[in-house]
């Protein structure tokens, strides 16, 4: 065993990333994060929710939601320098779960929704309310104008609008899972935080990129809003964009954390203060497609507030410039940093929040946050791993790398069954090697094979349990019989050596047992033995025979694992080549071999002397003092020449080489037919034709043997 977890503990540190976050054992944990989250928070859906986990290093996209799947990229590039450490590309991966979740949980697609129909229809969504907000707000004006009247602007607005949107809900919803959720979840959302402000670039480097002032600002704002802090690069920069990025937070912080249609009007609210550098954009759309002429026809005397947009614009653009100025759009937009879901499928969503108490539109006052809810999200906005110091985005904190049981408990499960595989390679290479050899004349011209069975179906371990529920009593009562036995001659031994003792053990001289002297002549007694048990596969084990094999097996399994006696049970058959089974191995780790021992079945012809040979081949390898082979069968070897006297014979020898090598032999013959191998096995032969006195038949036997050396 300790040589196993000295395998474990390498298999464990050679764990690669993909056998442990592409693994069924890693999706499995985190859909249990996902339902009992979505189960605490009240989740109302009848959909079933879902993680799918992909490994894709050509993705761009960490995560995504389609409203029921959490689809993760695990393999995605965005935090690959966290991939060193497994435990904190965990928080990185369960921040993304728990991201992705708030939008299911939270998120209201279906206003989000209007808002997008609102401006591709060319007016500002909840624009009264915005004007409302303030009716001297700066630039308002010109945001309607520029949606009822230009093509290109409102192409420009659309995807703007909709990429602020959703960097918005980003930052509420991960507020919100952070307040409902802690621990890992929380974590995670920091981690991911911080890896934004960290791997993005600084804003001066944005400028030197060439990126849009509207793209900067908004990178700024996110910025400030997840991680508490913008890096600027140079005092220049933080000159020219800090004023307004602090100006346009005081103004929207609160309303991120409140309604559907307040964190609407958050984005309108970035377009007004933005607006400058957004009209700047356009116009250099405009221009660089001569575009003085694409204005919508202004001329309203058509009715134009009954037309659809299609028949109120006007517009000479083609439908091939059109799709390349979206393109060019969608380009400028691609400099936006954090998002963590694929744009095209979260409008797919179209529906309201999955705990909302009901689908109808809730106004402010109904919907607001109670005091103490506020407070919460206020301050899960503000928790990350960064705290506005020169240290933000350090993601290495040991605050945040603590051992994780859940997480720890997958990579140990996947160590141990690396660690398995590697212990049953061995096993089977030796098994294997042990084909080679002398076999006699029972030896088979087209060979032989080893079928070790790696994974153990579930209704083996439940059939297992049955058996040894029938015959636990029996087990019970050997195993105890055989300690007392032990225990009384141990006992015995050390009140005889109790006064010729050669070493006085004092700290042993207290106990009223005289136990006292120390004989290093004569150490305690241990059952220093190893058995073999061969099973008879053939056809006519079939019925009664085989399953009375198999519960014998299951009973001579437990009582040497009890009492610490190495055991290795193997069944055989002939169908063109000699098949061995190996149920249970000397060497075996994965602790299922009681398990095998179920498949043990009834199959085709026996070719009893190849069987016999290679199980004492293994056995007399063992470095225990006694030795023990079982034999079971239930009548004369039957294979492709290899039958009747010279076999019988090949049987006889054999059994008298094994015996003058030192090793009993004892053999079962099960059944009427079985009476003839008496003739084979001569006093090593015992047969029952009642079947159901052989599982105490093989109690005794063992029993008998274990006594008989001590």
């Amino acid at each position: 065993m300790d040589k196993f977890k000295s395998i474990e503990a390498k298999a464990k540190a050679g764990l690669s990333f993909e056998e442990v976050f592409a693994s069924p054992e890693y999706q499995n944990m985190l859909l249990s994060m996902l339902e009992t989250t979505a189960k605490i928070a009240g989740y109302r859906r009848s959909t079933k929710l879902r993680v799918n986990i992909i490994n894709d290093s050509d993705g761009d996209c960490p995560a995504y939601t389609n409203g029921e799947m959490v689809h993760i990229n695990v393999g995605c590039q965005f935090a690959e320098r966290l991939k060193k450490s497994y435990n904190l590309y965990n928080l990185f991966v369960v921040g993304l779960l728990a991201h992705e979740e708030g939008h299911i949980l939270w998120t209201d697609f279906a206003k989000f929704n209007q808002a997008n129909e609102a401006i591709k229809s060319g007016y500002i969504p909840l624009g009264d309310d915005l004007y409302d907000y303030d009716e001297e707000i700066e630039n308002y004006s010109e945001y309607d104008e520029m949606l009822a009247n230009e093509k290109i602007g409102r192409i420009y607005l659309l995807n703007y609008f909709h990429n602020i949107l959703n960097l918005i809900e980003d930052i509420y919803v991960n507020a919100k899972q952070s307040s409902k959720f802690a621990g890992n979840y929380r974590k995670g959302i920091a981690v991911f935080n911080a890896l934004i402000y960290e791997e993005s670039p600084s804003i001066a480097e944005m400028a030197e990129m060439g990126l849009s002032k509207a793209v900067i600002y908004s990178n700024a704002l996110v910025s400030k809003l997840k991680a508490k802090d913008v890096y600027y690069g140079t005092p220049e920069a933080e000159e020219e964009y800090s004023g307004t990025v602090n100006y346009i937070v005081s103004e929207i912080a609160t309303m991120i954390m409140a309604t559907p249609e307040k964190r609407v009007l958050a984005c309108n609210l970035i377009i007004c203060h933005l607006w400058k550098f957004i009209e700047e954009d356009i116009q250099n759309l405009k221009d660089k497609y001569d575009d003085e002429d694409n204005s919508d026809d202004g001329d309203n005397n058509s009715d134009s507030s009954d037309s659809s947009d299609s028949e109120s614009s006007k517009s000479p653009l083609s439908p091939e410039q059109e799709k390349e100025i979206e393109e060019e759009i969608a380009q400028i937009m691609s400099g936006l940093q954090g998002q963590t879901e694929d744009t095209k499928d979260t409008s797919a969503i179209a529906q309201p929040s999955a705990v909302q108490k009901n689908d109808k539109s809730l106004d402010d006052e109904k919907s607001s946050l109670t005091e103490e809810e506020h407070e919460a999200m206020r301050k899960a906005l503000a928790t990350c791993l960064c705290d506005g110091s020169s240290s933000a985005g350090t993601v290495t904190s040991e605050d945040y790398t603590a051992e994780d049981v859940d997480f720890n408990s997958i990579l140990n499960g996947l160590a141990h069954n690396k660690a398995v595989d590697i212990s049953e390679n061995a096993i089977e290479k030796e098994l294997n090697d042990d084909l080679r050899g002398d076999y006699g004349i029972a030896d088979s011209s087209s060979g032989a094979t080893i079928n070790r069975f790696r994974s153990i179906p579930s209704n083996s371990k439940r059939s297992y349990e049955r058996i040894v529920k029938g015959i636990k009593p029996i087990a019970n009562a050997m195993v105890k019989e055989l300690e007392r036995v032990i225990k009384d001659e141990n006992l015995s031994e050390s009140r005889k050596n109790r006064i010729i003792g050669k070493k006085l053990t004092t700290s042993k001289l207290y106990k009223p047992d005289y136990k006292f002297w120390e004989d290093r002549k004569n150490p305690k007694k241990v059952i220093d033995m190893a058995i073999s048990v061969r099973v008879d596969e053939s056809g006519s084990m079939y019925g009664d025979r085989i399953d009375t094999a198999r519960v014998s097996c299951v009973l001579l399994k437990t009582v040497a694992d009890e009492l610490g006696i190495p055991i290795e049970i193997i069944g055989d058959t002939e169908d063109e080549r000699v098949e061995l089974y190996p149920y249970c191995t000397y060497e075996s780790t994965d602790g299922n071999d009681k398990y095998r021992l179920v498949s043990m079945t009834d199959r085709w012809g026996n070719r009893d002397g190849y069987a016999i040979r290679y199980c004492y081949k293994r056995l007399k390898r063992r470095k225990e003092k006694h030795k023990l082979l079982v034999i079971i069968s239930d009548g004369m070897p039957a294979a492709d020449n290899y039958v009747g006297e010279a076999a019988n014979n090949d049987l006889r020898v054999l059994t008298r080489q094994i015996k003058r090598d030192g090793t009993a032999v004892i053999a079962f013959g099960f059944g009427s037919d079985a009476q003839s191998l008496s003739s084979i096995y001569g006093k090593s032969f015992v047969c029952y034709e009642d079947l159901s006195k052989v599982p105490k038949a093989f109690a005794k036997v063992l029993k008998e043997q274990i006594l008989r050396n001590l």
